[in-house]
């Protein structure tokens, strides 16, 4: 547990050096401060990859980090598509479209993920906490209405093309998605096994959840106060950096518990011997 801790502290205090960089350079952003915001959607999706390699293919539980670190892999190409695309490319470029397609790709793929991971619980809903449940059924509710609102109601254009449109909603409307299932799969997550992979869950709902919040700002905002460098809204990149670093967080903390498991299985094994 305090080693956990001394984790959660080295990642909060990264972003917060990220985070006072950010801030501080604001007037003069540069790539050096746009690598920054790489860091932790790359080492997401490095991490779970990684991890996914350990449990292997044959694994249950290894086939939905497999799809989870997949989508996160996606993302991060997006993120790498758009930093190359604003810092180096000076003609006009596919390469933002491309990125779109990446980000897209990666919520049925998450989706699909968390449906293995509930599969390979075999704990039905009925089962979970009553209280819990309704709690986060009431919370979806809650999210799907602001989002009706904020997230397709105001960003919709009727001067726009539908593609424009669909581009503009699909960003929220994946986020809300995987973050109601991931809301449902932390209750599975508490009856599964002890609730060892709760923490892992409740971690990829947060940052989900933060990424719902900047992705509904950006596409809400952009042509206005952030296009227009008002503050806070100028500062919404900060949001996504905070949810891949709690995605990335949970994955780190979820390999170190799968290795420790596999160390106590050996152990074991050789001490039969």
């Amino acid at each position: 547990m305090k080693n956990q801790l001394t984790r959660l502290i080295i990642f909060l205090a990264s972003f917060l050096v990220i985070s006072a960089v950010y801030v501080l350079n604001e007037e003069t952003q540069t790539v050096q401060i746009a690598t920054l915001y790489l860091i932790f959607p790359v080492a997401a999706a490095l991490i779970g990859l990684y991890t996914s390699s350990i449990y292997g293919f044959k694994n249950a539980n290894g086939r939905a980090m497999i799809l989870i670190a997949v989508s996160l892999t996606c993302w991060a190409i997006a993120e790498i598509i758009f930093y190359i695309s604003d810092n180096f490319v000076t003609s006009a470029s596919l390469a933002p479209q491309l990125g779109d397609v990446f980000f897209l790709l990666g919520y049925p793929i998450f989706g699909t993920g968390v449906y293995q991971g509930y599969i390979t619980a075999g704990i039905k809903l009925k089962e979970v906490n009553k209280s819990l449940l309704t709690a986060v059924l009431s919370a979806s509710i809650i999210l799907t209405v602001l989002l009706a609102y904020f997230g397709i109601y105001q960003i919709y254009d009727s001067s726009a093309d539908l593609a424009t449109n669909i581009l503009n909603t699909g960003y929220g409307v994946g986020d809300l998605i995987v973050v109601v299932a991931s809301m449902l799969m932390i209750l599975v997550a508490r009856e599964y096994k002890g609730g060892k992979l709760a923490l892992f869950w409740t971690t990829i709902t947060l940052g989900n959840l933060l990424f719902l919040i900047a992705d509904v700002i950006y596409c809400d905002m952009y042509g206005t106060q952030i296009l227009a460098d008002m503050k806070p809204y100028t500062y919404n990149d900060l949001v996504w950096v905070a949810g891949y670093l709690i995605i990335a967080y949970g994955m780190l903390e979820n390999y170190l518990h799968i290795t420790a498991v596999q160390n106590k299985i050996k152990l074991r094994l050789l001490q039969r011997k």
